[in-house]
């Protein structure tokens, strides 16, 4: 699918896309699960923080397995 937006999740472009935007990917649907999480009702809160929480681990595991997409520190 061609102009996917980067706040779309598409598994097709995910598998054919280049590991670094993935990494990139990951970490801003991090960044928009946290906000989701501290604008959230109490009863969602928790959801949109552990969604946060696993988009970071997948693109730390994805970094990992793919050492030229590290970030920089």
């Amino acid at each position: 699918m061609s102009g996917i937006s980067e706040l779309e999740f598409d598994a097709e472009s995910w598998n054919t896309m280049p590991s670094a935007e993935r990494v990139r990917r990951c970490l801003i649907f991090a960044h928009e699960a946290r906000q989701l999480a501290a604008n959230a009702a109490p009863e969602l809160k928790d959801a949109y923080s552990d969604l946060s929480r696993q988009w970071l681990a997948l693109a730390a595991e994805i970094e990992k397995n793919n050492p030229a997409t590290a970030r920089l520190s």
